[in-house]
């Protein structure tokens, strides 16, 4: 009798100890997003993003690669790189915004 209760609870032990390392990945890549996002948001002025959307996430617990399509006077794609805590490590827009602003097409 201990040892089918041991064969039935070893599902359960392992389903727990699996989920441990899934939230804590989770975790990492909910604070790169939203960090990754903020700093996204910092390189418009204010109410110019009319839509944005998380394209990718991937990477690991260390480094973790978010990247965002981002609407605003165009269609902008936003590469951000960001570490197990939430610190943006790296950060690029394509294409690169200037002082000069663009038009978009049906503003011309």
């Amino acid at each position: 009798m201990t040892r089918q209760f041991l064969l039935s609870a070893l599902p359960l032990a392992a389903a727990l100890l699996m989920s441990a390392p899934a939230q804590a990945a989770s975790e990492s890549e909910g604070r790169a997003v939203a960090a990754c996002r903020a700093e996204m948001l910092s390189r418009f002025d204010a109410g110019q993003v009319r839509s944005w959307r998380v394209g990718e996430i991937a990477g690991s617990s260390r480094r973790i690669r978010v990247t965002f399509i981002v609407n605003a006077d165009r269609r902008y794609t936003f590469d951000c790189a960001a570490d197990g805590q939430g610190q943006v490590v790296t950060a690029s827009i394509d294409p690169p915004r200037g002082n000069a602003r663009q038009l978009a097409a049906g503003d011309r």
